[in-house]
C-alpha cells in the first residue's frame, strides 16, 4: 500500500451462503481475535490465526489452544471508516502473548477465512463460528480506493458502511441476537450497493 502508509480500503459484503468457490481455497485460516478496546469506530485487536481446524465448533480459546506452535500474533489499532478507508496500523505480537490475552479477552470474534482470485481482485470470505454464526461475509481490500468493482454474484448486498458488521461490533453484539431483525431489515429493503465508489460492475449481467 505504498503512498497510504498505515491505511486499508476494503469493501465488505453479507454472502447467504459459503459459495463452494471457497473450496479451491487449500489452506483456509482460523482466525479468532479479541477487542480490548472499541468505542466510536476506534479499536484495539488482538489477534491469533493458523491453520483452520477439520473441527471448527469449539470454544474460541479450545480453538487458540488447538493451533498450538502453528499460530501467528499480531495486535491492531483500528480507526474509524469513511468512505471505504480506514486506518489500521498492524504489529507483529508473541503468539503466546497473544493467545492468552484473546483466551482471557470477554469479547472475542472467531471465523475460518478462505482466499480466492476473482479477476485481479483479491477477495477473503470469512465464515462465522459460535454466537456469530452462521454470518457469512466477503471482502475485497486493494493498495489503493476500491473503485469500479465487479461485485460477485454470491453477494447479497454491500455492508462496507454499516458499522454491525464491523469485527468489533460483533464482538460485543454477536450475529445470533439480531440475525432475524436484520433479515426481516434486508428483505423489505433490498439489498443496496455503495455508489460513490466508481462504477459498480455486477457479475452475471
Amino acid at each position: 500500500m505504498s503512498g497510504y502508509g498505515d491505511f486499508e480500503f476494503e469493501r465488505k459484503f453479507v454472502v447467504h451462503e459459503l459459495p463452494a468457490l471457497a473450496a479451491s481455497d487449500p489452506s483456509p485460516a482460523l482466525i479468532v481475535q479479541a477487542y480490548v478496546f472499541a468505542a466510536d469506530g476506534y479499536a484495539v485487536r488482538i489477534r491469533v490465526q493458523g491453520p483452520a481446524p477439520a473441527e471448527p465448533d469449539r470454544t474460541p480459546g479450545e480453538l487458540v489452544e488447538a493451533l498450538g506452535d502453528e499460530s501467528i500474533g499480531t495486535m491492531t489499532a483500528k480507526g474509524p471508516a469513511a468512505g471505504g478507508t480506514r486506518y489500521e496500523a498492524e504489529r507483529e505480537l508473541d503468539p503466546m502473548v497473544a493467545g492468552q490475552i484473546v483466551r482471557r479477552a470477554a469479547h472475542v470474534v472467531a471465523k475460518i477465512r478462505y482466499s480466492v482470485w476473482l479477476g485481479e481482485d483479491g477477495w477473503v470470505l470469512d465464515r462465522f463460528l459460535g454466537t456469530n454464526a452462521p454470518l457469512v461475509l466477503a471482502e475485497v481490500e486493494r493498495g489503493g480506493p476500491v473503485v469500479d468493482l465487479t461485485i460477485p454474484e454470491f453477494c447479497a448486498t454491500e455492508v462496507s458502511e454499516d458499522d454491525r458488521f464491523r469485527n468489533e461490533y460483533l464482538a460485543h453484539h454477536p450475529f445470533s441476537g439480531w440475525a432475524d431483525a436484520y433479515r426481516s431489515q434486508l428483505t423489505r429493503q433490498g439489498p443496496s450497493f455503495v455508489d460513490t465508489l466508481g462504477h459498480n460492475r455486477f457479475e452475471g449481467t
